[in-house]
């Protein structure tokens, strides 16, 4: 299934796994950080960043229903971050410290390919487990 797959490849750490599951103008979009991919190669290069942030990231599928063209996920991320991040807070330097996320994301499939992946999870409970703090921006 082409869900499994997806997260399959971001478990094994094989971006070169994108080429035949997603659609060539896809999108994914982490809605917590703000930042869109767009095509191809730079979902693989997404990968290969969090791969380089946390080398030893896993990713775990909990839940999945679909209705036609849509999918729903819940999943759980982990690792250990060993490599700086850029957040919308600011640069995060390596922290040594391991994060266990949980988050949903929303698929929408073309073709028979993933055309769409729009990520959801708590930006600030990812930073506390990386030891990070943020403050909010002034209105």
């Amino acid at each position: 299934m082409l869900v499994n797959e997806m997260y399959a490849a971001w478990s094994l750490h094989q971006p070169e796994r994108v080429d035949a599951l997603f659609t060539d103008d896809a999108v994914h979009e982490d809605v917590a950080s703000g930042h869109i991919s767009r095509g191809k190669a730079a979902i693989k290069q997404l990968m290969r960043d969090a791969f380089a942030f946390a080398p030893d990231f896993r990713s775990m599928l909990r839940s999945l229903a679909i209705a036609g063209d849509t999918a729903t996920t819940e999943w759980v991320i982990e690792g250990t971050q060993t490599g700086p991040a850029a957040t919308p807070f600011g640069e995060l330097a390596p922290s040594g410290r391991t994060f266990r996320l949980c988050g949903a994301s929303i698929l929408i499939f073309r073709e028979g390919k993933i055309a769409r992946v729009t990520d959801y999870y708590d930006m600030a409970t990812f930073l506390r487990h990386l030891g990070g703090s943020f403050q909010l921006p002034k209105p």
